[in-house]
């Protein structure tokens, strides 16, 4: 129910909405009305951190999914995950190696049957890491402005013992990094950043062997610096973003912000229930300039998961200073049968494959994802929004303000209630009246007046 008005300043000119009931997905929000009134108000005077954008993760199970597919599809596919005539994502992850979503069992870049390579004469791409290739090619060709992120897993096999790295092989691994950058960089791939280690306080072992490796704040400062001054030997201008691990140990990113030239940390959701995203805001206020990202957080469609997790666990950090936020994963099966041997076979993604049928499907965490990519633009400013509330029964209203570089504003609200809610919108003193739907998430974009605007 679109209200624009003759007011100078602000006009409604958009209003999509997705619901938990599915009536809406990613449609145009419907004429309605309410008995229920609330209250928001966006601060466009003090913009805040910009914005990268929004995505998922590529894994092995990804790019295996998407290969059993017929090319049509992939290519219909691809355009509406990359392209604004789709929900245009502009920040992905990609694993650097076998992960805990790899259906082709282990493998890294330079395995050698387990024997020591230092020299990294068996270095190549293999199969996985060239089909990997082959779809992120297909994405920055779509996309030449993504942001970028690759995580490793874990090094191959010979570098480490007891799960770590054998420091007699820090420069191996190190000419490992840089060797996968170089190939990339050849193939026309800038790699925006990279996280040395996904998770490196977590060790898990599967049937006697790593998919992860563990690695301290000290060894990772360490293999930081060897890293950077390796990557400035070889010209390339990727960043490494310290950490990627959840938000209750702090301290291990401000080592190695302390310890070397690294300013961007990324963060994982599994601290608590909530995220634990409050301790963005209180790294930022110890590291002025410093860059967060959101890098990972499960989705599991089909075992638990709520309408309002992905809304939620994208919203709360960009709420407390994150540029970005990140789903875990692109691409899941409706089988569950694409994980490592222990990994997270109950992970799914935005579009669910079934490989029998060679079809897929969008679920609702496509539409909500959405919700936040097809409408807040790279470089984008965050602004703070009042009137945010939260019951004890998790009731409420939950919202984020951004300010697009065309001087649109947007704000993304979840109607959180099993009611129609209407809402008033004041921005710059400018009130815009919206009804959102029970149990949905809504995008408003707001343009001004005199401002020539794209969806």
């Amino acid at each position: 129910m679109h209200h624009p008005l003759t007011t100078a300043g602000l006009a409604l000119y958009t209003c999509i909405y997705s619901s938990e009931d599915k009536v809406g997905s990613l449609s145009p929000c419907p004429d309605a009305s309410s008995s229920s009134t609330w209250s928001l108000a966006v601060d466009t005077t003090k913009p805040l951190q910009s914005i990268d954008g929004f995505g998922a993760a590529w894994t092995d199970a990804t790019t295996y999914l998407f290969d059993s597919l017929d090319d049509e599809l992939v290519d219909g596919l691809m355009l509406d995950l990359f392209t604004s005539s789709g929900i245009q994502l502009e920040f992905m992850r990609t694993t650097i190696g076998q992960s805990d979503l790899t259906p082709d069992g282990r493998w890294s870049f330079d395995e050698n049957g387990g024997e020591p390579d230092p020299e990294l004469a068996g270095w190549s791409l293999t199969e996985p890491g060239q089909r990997m290739l082959r779809y992120v090619k297909r994405m920055c060709a779509i996309s030449p402005d993504v942001t970028l992120l690759g995580s490793i897993w874990s090094p191959p096999g010979w570098m480490k013992e007891n799960n770590t790295l054998i420091s007699k092989y820090i420069q191996a691994y190190v000419n490992y990094i840089v060797s996968y950058l170089n190939e990339y960089k050849s193939s026309g791939v800038e790699v925006t950043a990279i996280t040395l280690q996904n998770e490196p306080l977590h060790s898990a072992l599967v049937s006697g062997e790593a998919w992860t490796m563990f690695m301290n704040a000290s060894y990772a400062a360490l293999l930081t610096n060897a890293t950077y001054a390796a990557m400035a030997a070889n010209k390339l201008g990727t960043e490494i973003w310290a950490y990627d691990h959840n938000t209750d140990k702090p301290a291990y990113p401000q080592h190695v912000l302390d310890n070397t030239e690294v300013s961007t940390v990324a963060w994982h959701c599994y601290a608590s229930a909530s995220g634990g995203f409050e301790a963005l805001q209180d790294f930022a206020r110890a590291n002025f300039g410093v860059k967060q990202y959101m890098t990972e957080c499960w989705l599991h469609d089909q075992s638990g998961e709520g309408f309002f997790d992905l809304p939620q666990f994208i919203m709360r950090p960009v709420q407390f200073g994150a540029s970005g936020a990140l789903a875990w994963t692109l691409a899941g099966s409706v089988d569950l049968d694409v994980s490592y041997p222990g990994g997270c076979r109950e992970c799914t993604g935005i579009v669910q494959v079934d490989m029998k049928a060679r079809t897929f499907e969008k679920n609702h965490d496509w539409y909500t994802l959405g919700q936040f990519s097809k409408f807040v633009r790279k470089g984008a400013r965050y602004v703070n929004v009042e009137g945010d509330h939260i019951y004890e029964d998790n009731t409420g209203v939950e919202s984020a303000g951004f300010i697009n570089p065309d001087g649109s504003v947007i704000l993304i609200v979840m109607n959180k209630f099993s009611n129609t809610l209407e809402v008033t919108v004041n921005v710059d003193g400018v009130d815009v009246v919206q009804v959102l739907a029970a149990r949905s998430l809504t995008t408003l974009v707001m343009g001004r007046e005199g401002k020539v605007m794209k969806n």
